[in-house]
C-alpha cells in the first residue's frame, strides 16, 4: 500500500479490505483520494487496475508513484487524476521527495536519486540501504530504516545520513514530523520516538 499527502488531501493505493466499498476497486484500489482525513475515500484513477506501493508527494504538489505491475515511474500534477511516465525505469520499494525536489527511491541496489523530475536515477552516494523511506510533511527531512533496523535521517539536499536509533522488528512504514518526532510501524504496532 502507498500513502502520501498533498495539502489537505490524502492520496492512497493498495488492496481493498473486507469492508471496502466496491466502487473503490475489487482487486486493486488504483489511486484513491480523501479530503476529510481518511474518513471517506473517492476513486481517482486506475480503479481496480493498479496497486501503487511506492507513492510520494513533492513540495510542489507533484505526485510520484510506481505500480506493482511494472518498473515505470509515473507522475501526476492533478492530485492523481492523470499520470504520465517520467522516463525512468527502476523497481522502487519506496519513494521520498525532499524540499529541493530530489526524488529518492529505495531499490535492491540501494538508494537511487533523481534531480530531473524522475527522468533518470543514479546511486545516492554514501547512503545506507533503506526500506522503508519517507519525507517529512515539509519535505525538509528524509528518513528510512536499513535492513539491520537502524533509523537514518538526512536533511533536504544533504548527502550525509545520521543514525538516530534502532527498531527491534522489521519496519513496515516510517515517517518523521516537522517537529522531528519519528513514527515507526512494525508488526507490533506504532512506535513514537520523540524528536
Amino acid at each position: 500500500m502507498g500513502l502520501t499527502a498533498v495539502g489537505g488531501e490524502l492520496i492512497a493505493s493498495g488492496h481493498p479490505g473486507a469492508r471496502t466499498p466496491t466502487e473503490l476497486g475489487e482487486e486493486n484500489l488504483g489511486i484513491i483520494r480523501s479530503a476529510d482525513g481518511g474518513v471517506t475515500w473517492d476513486p481517482v484513477a486506475f480503479t481496480g487496475e493498479k496497486d501503487f506501493h511506492a507513492l510520494a508527494a513533492g513540495p510542489d504538489g507533484a505526485l510520484y508513484g510506481q505500480a506493482t505491475d511494472n518498473n515505470v515511474l509515473l507522475t501526476s500534477t492533478d492530485l492523481g487524476a492523470t499520470w504520465t511516465p517520467t522516463g525512468a525505469g527502476l523497481l522502487a520499494f519506496g519513494l521520498a521527495v525532499d524540499a529541493t525536489g530530489r526524488i529518492v527511491a529505495s531499490t535492491q541496489q540501494g538508494p537511487q536519486v533523481s534531480t530531473d523530475g524522475g527522468r533518470s536515477f543514479v546511486p545516492l552516494p554514501d547512503a545506507p540501504t533503506l526500506y522503508p523511506i519517507a519525507s517529512s510533511p515539509d519535505n525538509q527531512r528524509l528518513i528510512g530504516v536499513d535492513n539491520d533496523g537502524t533509523i537514518w535521517i538526512s536533511t533536504a539536499g544533504a548527502t550525509q545520513w545520521l543514525n538516530v536509533g534502532t527498531v527491534h522488528r522489521a519496519a513496515q512504514a516510517i515517517t518523521v514530523t516537522d517537529a522531528g518526532d519519528i513514527l515507526v510501524v512494525d508488526d507490533s504496532g506504532l512506535t513514537l520516538l520523540p524528536g
